[in-house]
This record gives C-alpha cells, sequence and structure tokens, in this order.
C-alpha cells in the first residue's frame, strides 16, 4: 500500500490560459496564484487547481459520456449560483437536479472540464 500524506491538486488541462483563469478568478472566485504562458495555478481553501495549457487541448464536452472525472463544489446559495452562471453566460449542461437534501447542477470550464456545483442542507 502506498502511504499517502495528503492531497496536492487538480491538474487540469486547457485551450485558453487566460479565459481559463478569468472563468475560475472570476466566476467561482478561485484566487489565482501564479500564472505563466504554459499554465497558472489558481486556489480556493483548500483546494488548488492548476491549468496546462494544451496546444491541440480535446473539449470533453464534445462527448461528456467519454469522460468521467468532474470536481464537485459545494456552493452556499444555490439560487444566486444559477444566477451568476445566467448572468455570465455559462451554460449548464445537466439540472439542475434534486439530490438527498439538496440540488446539484453540472457546468464546463471554457476548457469544456467538467464541474459539479452542489447544495446540500
Amino acid at each position: 500500500m502506498i502511504l499517502l500524506e495528503s492531497f496536492h491538486r487538480i491538474s487540469l488541462g486547457c485551450g485558453d490560459i487566460q479565459k481559463s483563469v478569468a472563468f475560475y478568478r472570476d466566476i467561482l472566485d478561485f484566487e489565482a496564484v501564479e500564472e505563466e504562458e504554459t499554465h497558472a495555478v489558481l486556489h480556493l481553501d483548500p483546494l488548488t487547481i492548476r491549468l496546462n495549457f494544451m496546444e491541440n487541448f480535446k473539449n470533453p464536452t464534445t462527448n461528456p459520456a467519454e469522460f468521467s472525472l468532474s470536481f464537485i463544489l459545494d456552493v452556499d446559495d444555490f439560487t444566486n449560483a444559477i444566477q451568476e452562471l445566467e448572468k455570465n453566460d455559462v451554460e449548464i449542461l445537466n439540472g439542475p437536479l434534486a439530490i438527498d437534501n439538496g440540488e446539484s447542477l453540472l457546468i464546463s470550464d471554457p476548457s469544456g472540464n467538467l464541474i459539479e456545483l452542489f447544495y446540500q442542507e
């Protein structure tokens, strides 16, 4: 067995660093802690994301059934989250769906990486 000490970060491919950083910073309130031409590091305690520029990045939402990876973010106010998504023209790919004592929806970042937003009482 490998003895793990902690979770380090999520690493995602993207086709446009600036557009992706703006999405995570302006819509999801991440803090950009490093921005380079080839990558960016964003932080929202306790989560750290590294976006890696890939020239020929394949957008996962072209065929979401091929992809099972998404990360899930807990939101404080689900109604407000939907309003912010609509205001920023972020397409809701699936949902809102009722879950146990809450709601869930699926969006993607500008490169098509899947993100589930959920609220549970």
